[in-house]
Parts: structure tokens; C-alpha cells; sequence
């Protein structure tokens, strides 16, 4: 997939990270959360010794909010936890999707160079990423009977360089933001993943999506 250098991060395609959020947006409003699989690609990594030597493994991503709005979004993720968890987590969780139904406005909000998850620290794919950090994630949306633009066929594959975090501003964005609808997740760090190129795979291809 590349060379021995590691490879520079760009701003993902603009028609990617508009559909992303809204995506998401979509998520808020018609499904109360429950993710959709347009945030549920495949990440890729190299592993030596595996069969093909490299390892697959499904995550739910998510998107930073653009680097001048993070710290404040985090606080205000922590707050709306804080502030609401003695009255039990479906207070919480139904907090969470009223303050994100207003989060996913615009692609404008939102970093245009990176996307991430949460994983348990001790997952075969940090290891492998920690090893090596260039990676791919493989978007799969295939229902040739969806007719709305968040639904419709796509397939996606995002080169990418991933940096695992344990602690930090990027760590601290998304932990507590996956903390609303999940609780605190011990044990677990961000993988950050910055894109580097993106392709259209569908039906064999390989097409190169312009930034």
C-alpha cells in the first residue's frame, strides 16, 4: 500500500467528511444512537505471521471536532456527564443524543484530517498499529435499494497513518464523548487516525477520491 516512509496526513475529501457527518446526524435523529454501519469500516493493519500478514478488525469511529473547538467540546462532554450521572445512564445517554442532535451541523465543525475509535488496550490490532502505524479503513456500505444520500452504495478505503493515544486532548475528546452513552471505559486508549488518501473501491475498482 506504500513505501517504507511513512506517508504525509491530508484533509480527508470533502464529500467524505460531509458524509460522515451526516451520517452521524442521521444516527441522532432516526436511529436514537444505535450506530450506523457508514461509521463501522474495517481497519487493516500489517501482522506478521498472521496467514495474509495483516489483521482485520471492526471498530466504530468517530470524528474530532476541529482542533479550536476541542478543548471546549470536551468540556462540555465531561460536564454533561458529570452533571447528570447521579440520575441514573439513560438520563445520561438521552442528554448525550439531545446535545449531539445539535453537534452534527455542519462538516465545517469537524477536524478534516483525522477520524478515530476507542479499543481495549490489549486488542491484537493496537499492538499491530503500535508496531506499525500505516493502515487502511475499509468503509462498506453495499444496499442497492437505499435511495436517501446517507444510505446509499458506498465503498471506501481510507489510507492512513494511525497514532495510539492513552492520555492527552485527543484521548481526553473521546473518551469522554464515548463515556455519555457507554461509561467510563477502563482499560482502553484512542487510536487517531490521519488520512492520507482515499479511494473508490466499488466493484473492483480503484479510484482515487479527489481532496
Amino acid at each position: 500500500m506504500f513505501g517504507r516512509k511513512t506517508p504525509s496526513v491530508t484533509p480527508m475529501p470533502r464529500e467524505l467528511l460531509e458524509w460522515q457527518v451526516a451520517v452521524r446526524a442521521h444516527t441522532m435523529e432516526e436511529r436514537n444512537g444505535a450506530p450506523h454501519v457508514g461509521v463501522a469500516p474495517l481497519v487493516s493493519a500489517k501482522q506478521p505471521g498472521s496467514p495474509l500478514g495483516v489483521i482485520s478488525h471492526s471498530v466504530i469511529c468517530g470524528l474530532l471536532p476541529s482542533p479550536e473547538r476541542l478543548e471546549t467540546c470536551t468540556k462540555e462532554f465531561r460536564t454533561l456527564y458529570e452533571s447528570r450521572i447521579a440520575d441514573g445512564a439513560r438520563i445520561v445517554y438521552d442528554a448525550g443524543i439531545d446535545y449531539l442532535k445539535r453537534y452534527y451541523e455542519s462538516a465545517d465543525d469537524f477536524d478534516t484530517e483525522s477520524i478515530t475509535t476507542l479499543l481495549p488496550e490489549d486488542l491484537p490490532v493496537v499492538d499491530a498499529l503500535r508496531a506499525e502505524p500505516v493502515c487502511a479503513l475499509l468503509f462498506y456500505v453495499f444496499d442497492l435499494a437505499e435511495k436517501g444520500e446517507v444510505g446509499r452504495l458506498r465503498c471506501v478505503q481510507m489510507d492512513a497513518v494511525a497514532t495510539v493515544h492513552d492520555s492527552g486532548p485527543v484521548y481526553d475528546n473521546v473518551w469522554w464523548h464515548n463515556t455519555l452513552f457507554h461509561g467510563p471505559a477502563d482499560g482502553a486508549v484512542v487510536v487517531h487516525f490521519g488520512h492520507v488518501e482515499s479511494w473508490d473501491t466499488r466493484f473492483g475498482r480503484l479510484d482515487r477520491i479527489a481532496s
